[in-house]
């Protein structure tokens, strides 16, 4: 059992498919990024599958969660080995590093 700090990035996004200005376009062009933890040892693990608890709200993610191409970033390279970094990259998580 152990926990990790990471954060992760994705393309915004928006669920609506409405008409949109060129405003609202050039605000959906930045990257999303959040800060958390990746843990194994969350009350919310369910099937041993490691969750991200987001610092600011706490919100869970599992894999399936997180919007398509999110990249969890490990920032220490000497933690890339980490048995919960390869149980995160088998449930799912697309892990990279900072480096």
């Amino acid at each position: 059992m152990s926990t990790l700090n990471v954060h992760w990035r994705h393309t915004a996004f928006s669920h609506d498919a409405g008409m949109r200005t060129n405003e609202d376009a050039a605000r959906m062009n930045t990257d999303a990024a959040r800060t958390g933890v990746l843990s194994d040892e969350h009350q919310e693990v369910i099937d041993n599958c490691p969750v991200i608890v987001e610092d600011v709200t706490g919100r869970v993610y599992r894999a399936a969660d997180l919007p398509p191409d999110t990249r969890v970033v490990v920032n220490d390279a000497n933690h890339v080995a980490d048995p919960i970094v390869e149980h995160a990259k088998r449930s799912g998580f697309e892990i990279v590093t900072n480096a």
